[in-house]
C-alpha cells in the first residue's frame, strides 16, 4: 500500500476478508507515495511468490512500476488488482503495454461500456473528439464530468452560485443524476447511491470489462490466471 488515505483503506479491507475467509497474508506493508521508493516493496512482494497482490495503488506509474518489478524477477501472480491505476484506460495501456495489461484489475464505480445513456453519450462525444475508442476512457473523465453535472443542477436548484445555499443544497438528501449514476450525498459528503464494480483488462488488452459482482448485468468471466508478462 502506497501511504495514502484513499489507497489504503481497500486494501486493509480486502486483506481482512481475504484473512477471514482462510487466504493467507504473506507480505503486506505501507510504502512511501514516491516513485524512488517503489522498487523494494515490488521486489519483497515478488521475492514471496504470493498467488494474489491486491496493490493500494494511487496512479498509474504506481502499478507500472510494480509490473516492472514483477517481470524483471520473473514473477507473475495468479490476481492482480490494483486500487487505482488500470481505470485510466489508454494511459494505462500506452504506459504498460496492451498485453501486460491482461488480466490486471480495479474496482471502480464507473467504466465506459456502464449502460447509462448520457454516460454512453459522453463516452461517443469523448472518443469523436479525441480519438481512440471507449476503453480508452478513463475514469477520471467521467469523475470529472459529473462534478460538473452535480454543480450544475445545484446551481438550477438554487437559483445561483451562493456557496451556503449551494452546501445546504447538496446536503438536503435530494437526488441528483450523473454519468455516474445517481447521487445523493449524506451528513458527510459521501454519495450513498453509488454502485461497486471490479474490472478487468481483457482482449488482448482491448477491453476493459466488468467482471464483479457476478451475476450482475453486464459482469462477464474473469480471467482466473494472469498471463505471462509479454516483454
Amino acid at each position: 500500500m502506497a501511504d495514502d488515505p484513499f489507497a489504503d483503506p481497500p486494501v486493509q479491507l480486502a486483506q481482512s476478508m481475504l484473512q477471514a475467509l482462510g487466504v493467507k497474508t504473506v507480505y503486506s506493508k505501507i510504502f512511501p507515495a514516491e516513485v524512488a521508493a517503489y522498487k523494494a516493496p515490488a521486489d519483497q512482494v515478488a521475492a514471496s511468490g504470493a498467488q494474489i497482490v491486491v496493490l493500494g495503488s494511487t496512479d498509474v506509474p504506481t502499478v507500472q512500476a510494480f509490473m516492472q518489478a514483477f517481470e524483471q524477477q520473473h514473477y507473475t501472480p495468479k490476481l492482480f488488482i490494483a486500487a487505482a491505476g488500470p481505470d485510466q484506460g489508454s494511459a494505462f495501456t500506452s504506459a504498460v503495454g496492451k498485453g501486460n495489461a491482461v488480466g490486471m484489475m480495479v474496482p471502480n464505480s464507473w467504466y465506459p461500456g456502464y449502460a447509462n445513456s448520457a454516460s454512453q453519450a459522453m463516452v461517443q462525444e469523448y472518443v469523436s473528439k479525441y480519438g481512440g475508442d471507449a476503453s480508452s476512457v478513463g475514469a477520471d473523465v467521467a469523475e470529472a464530468y459529473s462534478v460538473g453535472q452535480v454543480m450544475a443542477q445545484a446551481v438550477a436548484a438554487t437559483g445561483g452560485t451562493d456557496n451556503a445555499k449551494i452546501i445546504s443544497y447538496l446536503h438536503s438528501g435530494a437526488t441528483l443524476t450523473s454519468v455516474q449514476g445517481p447521487v445523493k450525498f449524506d451528513s458527510l459528503g459521501e454519495n450513498g447511491q453509488s454502485v461497486a464494480f471490479i474490472f478487468q483488462w481483457q482482449g488482448g488488452g482491448t477491453a476493459f470489462n466488468q467482471v464483479l459482482p457476478l451475476g450482475t448485468a453486464g459482469s462477464v468471466a474473469i480471467i482466473a490466471t494472469k498471463p505471462a508478462w509479454t516483454s
